[in-house]
């Protein structure tokens, strides 16, 4: 084996270790609760709180109005897009870039494992239950309480096409830089303006864990806009540099002597699990099989996943600590002579990840 990941007989026996005191920053974010407010006409903006912020009358609640009025919209919008000329994939060219666990924080091998948020199925026309989603093989996924490293690092993505509105789509992401998110290239808003996109960090109910004030709005991104997916990869510049008080993940180039070996984890926020509420996990999965596909590869797996589960990081325990090797892109099938389909799915990884996660932090 080429330095192989931790197996479980390795793994099960560490011990968890406890953070310290949380750094200033963290804690000046952890207890602000920010509201941003982006003129979508900045020439012709004008705000005075004087004249826009109300105390609601007859309330004993200190409730105010805030009249935004078309000017403004709540939230941070992002900037250009940047897509990656597709090429072939690198020839297995190794690259690592260590994680990042910050001095006040410990390591937290072994997550409290929590509930799915129950949700009551609602009913159609008819009156009949309607389920969202179907499982028709044990799912093995696991709702974990994320409050510490490295599983604060992962969080929910929200995706805006319309910043006036409601999100339009969400997924997972990772920390892998002090203001880098690794996530797929399927999830970044390509070819809309104007666009937001928001990360949350340890998202639990609503919020982050860590604290309300606790996530960033995304000022770009870069990645590979006509992807297979064997590159369907992005990496999002924060505007907020979470990473200097949360840490980050690793990232390795996958190596095919690791195949077969049960090593991995993967997360995610999918909708079929606790409603994309809380995290989940599934662990000591093994890759299958990898195939080259434009500049990534294809890592296959047989580890259950669903809608939300995309970007979400695939990684591995290394005695430094996680490092990733793949981000979830989805499922594929492939027919097989003379009359079977071979389902998988899949993650985008090879050099390739590891090189763009390499670019973010020599460039953002």
């Amino acid at each position: 084996m080429s330095n192989a990941p931790m197996n479980i007989d390795e793994f099960v026996p560490l011990d968890n270790k406890a953070d310290n005191a949380p750094p200033t920053e963290l804690v000046e974010l952890q207890q602000r609760s920010p509201l941003y407010l982006t003129a979508l006409k900045p020439e012709k903006a004008e705000m005075r709180f004087t004249e826009r912020l109300n105390r609601v009358p007859n309330s004993n609640q200190g409730v105010w109005e805030l009249d935004l009025g078309q000017e403004f919209i709540l939230g941070q919008l992002g900037e250009d897009g940047e897509a990656i000329a597709r090429s072939k994939s690198a020839e297995r060219e190794v690259k690592s870039v260590k994680p990042n666990i910050p001095n006040w924080s410990g390591i937290t091998y072994h997550p409290k494992l929590s509930e799915p948020r129950f949700v009551p199925p609602f009913r159609g026309a008819k009156g009949k239950r309607v389920i969202p989603h179907y499982v028709f093989e044990p799912d093995e996924r696991q709702v974990y309480y994320p409050d510490s490293y490295p599983w604060r690092c992962i969080g929910k993505i929200l995706v805006w096409t319309n910043p006036s509105g409601g999100y339009a789509w969400s997924g997972t992401g990772v920390l892998v830089g002090r203001n880098i998110v690794l996530t797929c290239s399927h999830l970044c808003p390509w070819g809309v303006s104007p666009w937001m996109m928001q990360f949350i960090p340890a998202y639990y109910d609503g919020v982050s864990l860590l604290g309300s004030g606790v996530y960033s709005y995304v000022q770009t991104y870069r990645g590979y806009r006509n992807h297979g997916q064997g590159d369907d990869m992005a990496v999002l510049k924060l505007y907020t540099p979470l990473g200097d008080s949360l840490g980050w993940f690793g990232s390795k180039t996958y190596d095919d002597d690791w195949e077969d070996g049960a090593y991995w984890t993967k997360c995610g926020y999918p909708g079929a699990i606790a409603s994309a509420q809380r995290p989940s996990r599934i662990t000591w999965f093994p890759i299958i099989d990898d195939d080259n596909d434009g500049a990534g590869v294809e890592l296959e797996y047989h580890a259950d996943a669903s809608d939300g589960d995309s970007g979400g990081p695939v990684f591995g325990w290394w005695d430094d600590g996680p490092y990733v090797i793949g981000t979830h892109s989805g499922g594929e099938e492939e027919y097989q002579f003379p009359f079977s389909i071979v389902r998988n799915n899949v993650a985008a990884g090879g050099s390739a990840l590891p090189n763009l996660i390499i670019w973010a932090q020599n460039n953002w």
